[in-house]
């Protein structure tokens, strides 16, 4: 049976009196890759940025590696000590944003480099040694003393990923990584998170690129108004959706993708 790495339990965030999420609960196993898809403003990206800690859940839980990271108000006060171990442990996972949020004044080798100092309290020559593994996994160590504003938007991208993977977690989320890319520099992108999978990276992934889904993913979610309406392999998935609205959703995904190729 593969270890659960990240269970998400009945969690509820809202905005004031808007629910974005609405009781959510799903598991991801060690080394595996669950794609989320679903229309524009269903809360996947806010799924992504509650498991990443950025945006504190109503109810509810998230577990990490068997700890909880993070919990929902009628969980009580925290216990002494509690919230520092939730910072240590928010630490096992990166996240990768549609906007590459580089730092423009440093290099791509400090980009890397920072947070494993600053955060992991790396010495110098470590963080280094790691930033140019790293760099050469997403093959990029010959930028390395360039500037973010000299490199392309996939060339971008790809150092977020290698900055992410410098805190060395054991999760990666990936919020719409390729959206706000020109379409040729989408498949160099895809083809750094395809390697992580085959690496045995643990991943979240909401994105509509659907080859990517069809081809790394362990699974396919499908999301609506906050709620998981479906969960399934990627061949079930696409293939012969059970529920009407993922259905309507691929529908139209395809009826899009049919249309910009003709006007092509």
């Amino acid at each position: 049976m593969t270890e659960r790495l990240v269970v998400v339990e009945n969690v509820v965030k809202q905005y004031g009196n808007h629910v974005v999420l609405d009781k959510v609960t799903l598991d991801v196993g060690a080394a595996q890759v669950l794609v989320i898809i679903g229309p524009s403003g269903s809360g996947k990206s806010t799924l992504l940025r509650c498991i990443a800690r950025l945006e504190p859940i109503q109810h509810g839980r998230i577990v990490i590696d068997g700890a909880v990271i993070s919990a929902g108000s009628e969980s009580g006060a925290e216990r002494p000590g509690q919230a520092a171990s939730r910072r240590l442990l928010g630490h096992e996972v990166g996240m990768v944003f549609q906007n590459f949020n580089l730092f423009p004044h440093l290099t791509v080798l400090e980009n890397v480099t920072l947070a494993p100092r600053r955060v992991r309290r790396m010495n110098a020559e470590e963080a280094e040694a790691l930033a140019l593994s790293l760099l050469d996994r997403v093959g990029l160590r010959d930028k390395m003393n360039e500037y973010p504003a000299r490199l392309s938007g996939g060339q971008q991208q790809r150092v977020a990923i290698a900055r992410a993977l410098a805190m060395q977690p054991r999760v990666m989320l990936f919020d719409e990584v390729t959206s706000a890319l020109d379409p040729e520099l989408v498949g160099e992108v895809l083809r750094a998170m395809r390697e992580l999978a085959e690496q045995g990276m643990t991943m979240l992934v909401v994105t509509h690129e659907m080859g990517f889904a069809r081809d790394v993913a362990d699974d396919v979610i499908f999301m609506d108004h906050g709620a998981i309406v479906e969960r399934a392999s990627p061949n079930s998935i696409f293939s012969a959706p059970t529920e009407p609205r993922t259905r309507t959703f691929l529908d139209r995904l395809l009826d899009r993708g049919s249309g910009s190729r003709r006007k092509s």
